[in-house]
């Protein structure tokens, strides 16, 4: 997709982080937008920002969980625009850092609901629309934890693996229709998503978020500049940062063996809620 002028770019998440900077970058490339966020407020303030871009933009305040609100959001757009050309499921929350054996289910439920379900949920209904375009993109947020896994953030991990795997099905299920589906993987991208956490545990929620957001290289702008250029050409996999490369590779060069290094580097039972 070469250019993205008078094309409407759904976007999910975009009260903040990859999602605002993403709309903010499709609004100064001349797409019309739609936008979604939990967060009034912060949806607002996005579309603001896009709209003194010159942008059209279609704000809609719902739970990306929430199958019926998706598929309404999806009719919607379609009838205002007459048309949507890209969807980007970006809409994804983290957990404090704890143990598989001690996460609350209800903790595993909800980051399922959003990151897996929403993801599906955001993909099945605007597949049919995508579809009617001359060309068209599915954009699926996974994260570099879909190539391996990190101790003590297992549903987020379990959730992103799965992304990554719906995304691979879907690619080749729409090999012979005109939409291209790619799935980023980012590494540490510096956003709000751990302060964002909803916690009882505010203390350990702060100090997880101040060592993430020293472990972040990345911008949200940089990510989001990545992602829109891995769309243009056509990228099947787009990684996010230096970190997410690095990662890769050790994956793919030590698959077997990646887990005793990172226990090497990391205390399992120094760290999260269980302490």
């Amino acid at each position: 997709m070469k250019s993205f002028t008078n094309k409407v770019v759904v976007i999910t998440g975009a009260g903040s982080g990859i999602g605002r900077s993403l709309a903010r970058q499709f609004a100064e490339l001349g797409a019309r937008l739609a936008l979604n966020d939990r967060s009034a407020d912060a949806l607002e303030e996005t579309t603001e920002q896009c709209r003194k871009l010159g942008a059209t933009v279609h704000q809609s305040t719902f739970d990306v969980g929430e199958r019926e609100a998706m598929y309404q959001f999806s009719q919607t757009v379609a009838d205002q625009y007459g048309q949507i050309d890209v969807m980007i499921n970006n809409a994804g929350i983290a957990l404090m850092q704890r143990k598989i054996e001690s996460t609350p289910y209800e903790e595993f439920e909800r980051i399922v609901r959003i990151n897996m379900w929403g993801v599906i949920y955001g993909s099945k209904a605007f597949i049919p629309h995508l579809k009617e375009r001359p060309e068209a993109a599915l954009v699926n947020v996974s994260s570099i934890f879909s190539t391996f896994a990190y101790p003590n953030q297992g549903p987020y991990v379990a959730t992103k693996f799965a992304v990554r795997g719906l995304t691979e099905c879907l690619r080749q299920e729409l090999a012979s229709s005109p939409v291209s589906v790619h799935c980023v993987m980012p590494g540490g991208i510096a956003t709000n998503i751990i302060r964002n956490i909803d916690t009882d545990h505010t203390a350990a929620r702060d100090k997880f978020a101040g060592v993430f957001q020293k472990m972040a290289g990345t911008t949200a702008e940089e990510a989001a500049s990545v992602i829109i250029k891995g769309v243009r050409r056509g990228k099947k996999r787009i990684l996010v940062g230096r970190d997410a490369r690095l990662a890769d590779r050790i994956i793919r060069l030590l698959p077997s063996s990646y887990e005793k290094i990172l226990l090497r580097k990391y205390d399992v039972d120094a760290y999260g809620l269980d302490q």
